[in-house]
């Protein structure tokens, strides 16, 4: 039997590795990136690559998005040759990328009138476990969706929960981010102590995880250091923008709310001086070796 071919758009820290987990289901996978050069590990994998939208609405009923935030999200669809245009009706889009409920919301309501549909898949794992197709995703939009689409989620996932209508798995992303990045900030602050009175980092974090201190972040020290330098967008201040974003849009969803975040909304004002802390801390360890030049 002919396998079936998924599209994906946004071949980044995220969406490679989850091309390249679809790629080792079975699946074929025809990619979408303004950058082609982004995509070649995906390409070698087994991956083709769309030149437009149009070619990959054509060849494709199931679309998963990685891109970076609400802006791309929305221009990817409603810029001209975007996917609300060119789109066949009945195709399935799953966006994974970190954006707001109500970016999702108006999205939808598009989506629905074009007789297409929208399902919001935010992920949670980084771009290690999502090697591995070992994802945790929260999901918002119509459970059948999820299950005609059960051979993609199992592929890139270890548990995809529906979470709620549409913009549900968005709200649950903001809140998963409110803890993980609360705890890095928090413990970012506790290395600076430790460090201050001798103590050795990955000691310390390693003791932690058999105390009431263990915690993702304690287990995972250092992950968020290798990303840091690592990252595609390393090197420009759109990384910072990445990460302190979702703590941000979470301060605006409560105030939308009526509810108090004050500890959010204090790290998210903090984290670029955090991360530029950690990222002069580590860069012995995790930077980059710079590219030699031939003569």
């Amino acid at each position: 039997m002919e396998k079936r071919t998924v599209g994906f758009v946004g071949v980044g820290n995220i969406g490679t590795p989850i091309v390249l987990s679809l790629l080792r289901a079975g699946l074929g996978v025809m990619v979408r990136d303004l950058n082609k050069d982004q995509a070649a590990e995906c390409l070698g994998a087994g991956a083709s690559f769309a030149e437009s939208n149009a070619e990959l609405t054509a060849t494709c009923d199931t679309i998963g998005v990685a891109v970076v935030n609400d802006k791309q999200l929305n221009g990817l669809f409603r810029s001209p040759g975007g996917l609300l245009e060119v789109a066949r009706p009945g195709t399935t889009f799953i966006v994974h990328s970190t954006v707001m409920p109500e970016t999702i919301l108006a999205l939808g309501e598009e989506t629905d009138a074009r007789g297409l549909k929208l399902v919001d898949a935010q992920v949670s794992g980084g771009d290690l476990r999502a090697r591995e197709g070992d994802l945790a995703i929260m999901c918002g939009g119509d459970p059948k969706d999820l299950e005609v689409n059960a051979d993609y989620f199992d592929a890139i996932s270890r548990r995809t929960e529906h979470m709620g209508p549409r913009g549900a798995g968005a709200g649950a992303k903001l809140a998963i981010q409110m803890m993980t990045f609360g705890n890095w900030m928090a413990a970012i602050e506790s290395m600076r102590l430790a460090r201050a009175l001798g103590l050795e980092e990955k000691k310390l974090a390693d003791f932690a995880t058999d105390t009431t201190a263990d915690s993702w972040v304690a287990q995972m020290w250092g992950n968020y250091d290798r990303l840091l330098h690592n990252h595609p967008l390393s090197g420009t201040d759109a990384l910072f923008r990445m990460f302190d974003k979702d703590l941000f849009n979470s301060v605006v969803v409560g105030r939308e709310a009526g509810i108090e975040l004050p500890l959010t909304a204090t790290s998210s004002q903090l984290m670029k001086a955090a991360m530029q802390e950690r990222l002069d801390f580590s860069a012995a360890t995790y930077a980059p070796a710079p590219q030699k030049r031939s003569a």
